[in-house]
C-alpha cells in the first residue's frame, strides 16, 4: 500500500508539470555568424504579452541565448523603415443602432502603428475604438479632380490586448459604407542569436509562471547589431505536448513529501505494533 501511495503521488506530480507549447522550425542559412528571427502575429497572438515564453533551441534539443531586438527600444524613424510590417486580417461587420461595427481578429499583442480602412464610399464620419480611448473623424471626398481621402487610425505603436478588436463607424441616416478590406501597419521584433546548427526550433506558449530568461549575450547585442545578420526565415507552427526539461522539476519537494508521508506511515505501524504488544501481555 505504501508503495502505490508513493506511486500515486509522483504521477500526479508529473502530470501537474505537463506543458502545452506551440512551435516553429528555423532553417539556418547564410555565412554570417549571426541569425536573427522576426515574430509573426500568430507567435504575438499565442505568447506572453512580454514574450517571456519564448526560448530557441538548437538540433540538439538545447537551449540558445538570444536577445529581442525590439521596435520599442528603437526610435521612431528607425522604427518606420525597418521593424514595420503590414497585414489583411480576418474581420466582420455589423450594422445596428446606426452604427457599422467591424470586429478584426489576430491583433492581440501586436504594436499597432494605423489601420487603415479600405473604401469606394464617399463619407465623413466619426470613428471610435474605445478600448484604446480612440475617437476621430474620417473621411473620403472627391470633387472634380481633387481627391482628400483619410481613412487611417493611428494607434502610436500602442499594443493591442484584445482577442477581437472593434472599430464603430457612426452613420447616423447615412448608408453604412462600402468596406472592402482593412490593412494593418504594426511593428514586429526580432530575436537574434548565434547560428551553428542547421536547424533551430522556436517554442512558445502563453504561460504566465514563466519567466524570461537571462542571457550574457543581452551585454554585447550593441556589438552585434553593428554587425551584418542573416534573416531567417521561420516555417509553419504546430501545437504539440511537452514535458519539461527535468530541472524543472521541483526534486526537493518531491522528497519532502514522500519524507513526510513514510514518516507518518512508519508512525502509525511503530504505534499499531506498540499497542499489539501491550494487548498481548495483558
Amino acid at each position: 500500500m505504501f508503495r502505490k501511495i508513493v506511486s500515486i503521488l509522483f504521477v500526479l506530480t508529473l502530470l501537474s508539470t505537463t506543458a502545452f507549447a506551440n512551435t516553429a522550425i528555423i532553417e539556418n542559412s547564410g555565412d554570417n555568424r549571426y541569425k536573427s528571427i522576426r515574430l509573426t502575429p500568430e507567435i504575438y497572438n499565442n505568447a506572453n504579452s512580454d514574450l517571456s515564453d519564448l526560448r530557441i533551441l538548437d538540433a540538439n534539443g538545447e537551449y540558445i541565448p538570444f536577445f529581442i531586438n525590439s521596435s520599442s527600444q528603437s526610435d521612431h524613424n528607425e522604427a518606420e523603415s525597418y521593424f514595420a510590417e503590414t497585414l489583411t486580417p480576418n474581420f466582420q461587420t455589423e450594422e445596428k443602432d446606426k452604427k457599422t461595427y467591424i470586429y478584426i481578429e489576430g491583433l492581440k499583442n501586436l504594436r499597432l502603428g494605423e489601420i487603415t480602412i479600405e473604401t469606394d464610399s464617399v463619407f465623413q464620419r466619426m470613428v471610435e475604438i474605445s478600448s484604446f480611448g480612440i475617437r476621430r473623424e474620417l473621411h473620403n471626398l472627391s470633387f472634380s479632380d481633387t481627391v482628400n481621402k483619410d481613412t487611417s487610425i493611428p494607434f502610436n505603436r500602442n499594443i493591442s490586448r484584445e482577442e477581437i478588436l472593434t472599430i464603430i463607424i457612426h452613420n447616423g441616416d447615412d448608408h453604412p459604407i462600402n468596406i472592402l478590406g482593412i490593412t494593418i501597419q504594426y511593428y514586429a521584433d526580432e530575436l537574434v542569436f548565434e547560428g551553428v546548427s542547421e536547424m533551430y526550433t522556436l517554442r512558445f506558449g502563453a504561460d504566465s509562471s514563466i519567466r524570461a530568461p537571462i542571457y550574457d549575450i543581452v551585454r554585447y547585442k550593441d556589438e552585434i547589431l553593428k554587425n551584418d545578420i542573416d534573416r531567417l526565415e521561420m516555417q509553419n507552427i504546430t501545437f504539440e505536448e511537452i514535458q519539461p526539461e527535468p530541472e524543472q522539476y521541483d526534486f526537493r519537494m518531491i522528497f519532502n513529501i514522500v519524507t513526510a508521508v513514510v514518516t507518518v506511515l512508519l508512525g502509525l505501524l511503530i504505534f499499531l505494533k506498540l499497542r499489539n504488544k501491550k494487548g498481548t501481555s495483558r
